[in-house]
């Protein structure tokens, strides 16, 4: 059984009561927004006209690691694109790319994923194994999803599926 909290669709984990069931994995991937180095340069101006965003999203961070002591899982990964986290949570413990595992695709696929976004991860769970492509369409997400159009959000954080069969075969 999975389980899928998300904001977007109206559930808030931060407002989770504890589930009465063993949790075998948790994925928890909090908004980038606050975070995510793409947005450096507003941080400061935000900060200091809506300081209550950046509190909200170390909220829902704080939720899910809440969430790794309740259920003590077998294993749990936290991501979030090349961020400041890492002042709140400490260092990152693995970087990838996006063409780093495009290989595992069939072959009409890969090319989707042969692009660059590095991604972060903090966690206790096993490195998944890189089958890389080189990056043909470069940093995708900027050229093709530039801006801040809900569309381009819903582009930018989804999982690659080459990583995502990656680290399922290296987390079972």
């Amino acid at each position: 059984m999975v389980f899928q909290f998300d904001l977007k669709n109206g559930q808030d984990v931060r407002m989770i009561e504890k589930l009465d069931c063993k949790i075998h994995g948790i994925l928890a991937a909090p908004p980038c927004t606050e975070f995510a180095v793409a947005g450096a340069r507003w941080w400061k101006q935000k900060e200091e006209e809506q300081p209550q965003l950046l509190r909200d999203n170390l909220a829902i961070v704080d939720a899910c690691l809440r969430s790794v002591v309740v259920y003590e899982p077998k294993w749990w990964v936290l991501e979030n694109p090349v961020s400041r986290l890492q002042k709140w949570i400490g260092k990152k413990r693995y970087s990838f790319q996006p063409h780093d595992f495009a290989g595992w695709l069939p072959e009409g696929e890969q090319y989707d994923e042969q692009y660059t976004k590095e991604t972060w991860l903090w966690g206790d769970f096993n490195e998944p194994e890189e089958n890389s492509l080189p990056p043909v369409q470069g940093s995708k997400m900027w050229a093709k999803y530039g801006g801040k159009s809900e569309k381009t959000k819903e582009m930018r954080s989804i999982t690659p599926k080459g990583f995502a069969l990656a680290f399922f075969n290296a987390n079972p």
